[in-house]
């Protein structure tokens, strides 16, 4: 981990316009896209989690997961468990099944922006969430195999009821909870923007290395990259399938900073969406 450091302070150091413009271009997603649109469901659906506590309709919360985008899906299904509503198991389901890309993200730059789908865009955020879907499932159906490792038999008993508080003072402390943690994705977000600008900038990597490593980190870039080359639309698709429902590194990143006060470790949800990327490629052969 040193090393890496110091090698990529090196880089910062060496290329300084290329880590300024991947940094700026990381900070104008965070703040045009993502601050706008995360924060409201970050407060919102803390807010109800804590109302609804115990109640059956904290479950309805999923579902607010699938359409606020990365990482609030992960940030819901954390909080349930916490609260004793979700088993590890569980949990570790839906935060894989449904901590993904926005549906705006998907359906309207990767769909119509950049595939320039049409109708069939609706289809192509239907096949990432089936994805998405399938991965979590077919990790369920293994979790016989990881129990051990991830101890993915263990359920939360909850955290002990807090004393009463205001709605002013509980908004009050959702608004600086939610803050903080989109500072914190702000941050991931500039640093995976300028890794993914630095390796579109190394001189003498071809295409065929730059792509994979770009979608890999960032899926903003990997996709705009993918279609960008000179490749068949139709393998457009299929890689942008496969891309989207990984969510790269950065996401995963984020995710990672939500579940770490949870007890839900990040490594079942990186498998999951491994096992969601094979999924999506597999239905992109069969589907385009």
């Amino acid at each position: 981990m040193l090393i890496l450091c110091f090698l990529l302070l090196a880089l910062l150091l060496i290329f300084p316009e290329t880590a300024a413009e991947g940094g700026r271009n990381g900070l104008v997603l965070w703040a045009t896209v993502l601050v706008p649109s995360l924060l409201p469901f970050s407060i919102l659906t803390s807010l109800l989690r804590k109302k609804l506590q115990g109640n059956r309709l904290c479950y309805l919360l999923l579902t607010a997961g699938i359409l606020s985008g990365y990482p609030i899906g992960a940030k819901i299904a954390g909080d349930l468990y916490n609260d004793g509503s979700l088993t590890k198991k569980q949990a570790v389901f839906f935060s894989g099944a449904i901590n993904n890309p926005s549906p705006m993200f998907v359906i309207f730059f990767v769909g119509e922006s950049l595939l320039h789908l049409g109708s069939g865009k609706y289809f192509f955020y239907l096949t990432v969430l089936l994805s998405a879907v399938l991965g979590s499932v077919f990790f369920y159906l293994l979790s016989p195999l990881f129990q051990g490792k991830f101890s993915l038999h263990v359920t939360s008993t909850g955290h002990p009821p807090v004393p009463s508080a205001t709605f002013s003072e509980q908004l009050d402390e959702e608004i600086s909870a939610s803050a903080l943690l989109l500072i914190k994705i702000g941050g991931y977000i500039m640093l995976f923007s300028i890794l993914a600008k630095m390796i579109q900038s190394l001189p003498g990597l071809p295409p065929i290395f730059q792509i994979p490593l770009c979608g890999l980190l960032e899926i903003t870039t990997g996709n705009a990259m993918i279609c960008g080359a000179g490749i068949p639309h139709h393998a457009k698709i299929i890689l942008c399938l496969a891309f989207t429902a990984f969510g790269g590194l950065s996401a995963a990143a984020q995710t990672n900073s939500v579940l770490r006060n949870t007890g839900l470790s990040i490594v079942p949800y990186v498998i999951i969406k491994l096992f969601g990327s094979l999924f999506a490629l597999l239905l992109g052969f069969l589907l385009w």
